[in-house]
């Protein structure tokens, strides 16, 4: 049986429009409800709920924003300047690896070059000499050179600790000796027990560090001031003559230019000497024409 419509009208077709709209609404309030709920218990919640809350909302904000693309690079410089202060150093580790290296053995080897300032003709030689020093007297001598000392910064401190860690007792190091040479100071020492030091002479010792070493490390001349600073230790404790310092090369202050008056000078003797050529060799043609001609007797019956 159909029956005709009939249109709600009133109060009862706005009651009904109002639950049409709230029906629609719902899953809109609930959602933010959920959210809301969600945000209030990620405050509440122990440090690592929190942490994966801000890793969610990480991932749905793909473009950071001014404030961490600042904080990211405030970090990244924090962890450059760690890493660039927080370097071991170079000249630490080389102090460090001289006193960590065995005592040269007699008749082996007397060098420790860490520096690499020897060439291999000067190291030859050093080891010859010491090895004849030592196969005679009995007097064992190195030779060590570091780039620069961070560690302990006094090159007498640093050969004293080098000689007290390869020859603990006094029996060990009485015959013994170090002659040390820095790069980047250019400052030397010579340390040893006490009858290699009463051999060599205070004398010999200060002539040494005081014009041996300074007057050919100014030139560069590195392996020029172990070998002869050697050659005159190993003089000593053989008893023989000192061959002395080397000469200092003392560079002419004179000067090598002349002045503007001097320049002058030799400007106007020059330009004397010139017309006086050039007057010399026309006068002298011209008179000798003249005299020829004068003294012709055919000339004059033309």
């Amino acid at each position: 049986i159909l029956r005709p419509f009939t249109p709600i009208k009133g109060s009862a077709a706005m009651s009904a429009t109002m639950n049409l709209a709230a029906s629609a609404r719902a899953p809109v309030a609930v959602s933010a409800k959920r959210n809301v709920a969600l945000r209030r218990a990620a405050s509440t919640r122990p440090a690592k709920a929190g942490a994966s809350v801000v890793s969610c909302s990480a991932s749905r904000d793909d473009a950071p924003g001014p404030m961490k693309r600042l904080a990211s690079a405030v970090g990244g410089l924090g962890a450059a300047s760690a890493l660039t202060f927080c370097a071991p150093n170079v000249a630490t580790a080389a102090e460090l690896e001289i006193l960590s290296t065995p005592a040269p053995q007699s008749g082996v080897g007397y060098i420790v070059d860490d520096a690499g300032l020897l060439s291999r003709a000067a190291s030859g030689s050093l080891n010859k000499s010491l090895k004849a020093l030592e196969d005679k007297t009995g007097y064992h001598v190195n030779v060590i050179t570091v780039k620069k000392l961070v560690f302990e910064q006094d090159p007498f401190a640093f050969g004293d600790k080098v000689l007290e860690k390869w020859y603990p007792t006094l029996e060990e190091g009485n015959l013994k000796g170090n002659l040390l040479l820095v790069k980047n100071t250019k400052e030397g020492a010579i340390v040893g027990g006490p009858a290699f030091l009463q051999g060599v002479g205070n004398d010999v010792l200060d002539s040494i560090l005081s014009k041996n070493i300074p007057y050919n490390v100014e030139d560069e001349k590195y392996g020029e001031a172990l070998t002869s600073s050697v050659a005159r230790i190993a003089a000593m404790l053989e008893g023989a003559a000192d061959p002395g310092p080397p000469n200092k090369f003392e560079k002419s202050k004179e000067k090598t230019y002349k002045t503007k008056a001097e320049t002058s000078d030799k400007r106007e003797v020059f330009s004397n000497v010139v017309i006086g050529l050039l007057i010399i060799s026309f006068v002298v043609p011209m008179v000798q024409y003249f005299g020829y001609v004068a003294g012709d007797p055919d000339f004059d019956g033309d």
